[in-house]
């Protein structure tokens, strides 16, 4: 069964443009780590407000991701541009097309 991770990025003001261009690349990387897709939106109502979201057939490999060696330097690269804490969230996929 696939899973969804969520990631609720509040970037600072005035900082969102250098946000995406320093984090996009990062999260472009996704499905060399196994992930079955993904996503980065920005908020209509909240422009400082995006979410990230990818589907994976197991946890592990987004943890594999999450957590290697470049993923962490593109982390700490954008460590000051949005709210802390960053908080990973895990849906269960119901229904796709």
């Amino acid at each position: 069964m696939a899973e969804v991770n969520r990631l609720d990025w509040h970037i600072a003001p005035l900082r969102a443009d250098r946000w995406l261009d320093l984090w996009e690349p990062a999260a472009a990387k996704m499905p060399a780590y196994g992930a079955k897709s993904w996503s980065l939106t920005r908020g209509v109502d909240d422009p400082l407000a995006f979410q990230q979201t990818s589907v994976w057939e197991q946890r592990s490999d987004f943890e594999r991701y999450w957590f290697s060696e470049e993923i962490g330097a593109a982390r700490t690269a954008i460590i000051d541009l949005y709210d802390k804490p960053l908080l990973p969230t895990w849906h269960t996929l119901l229904v796709a097309e």
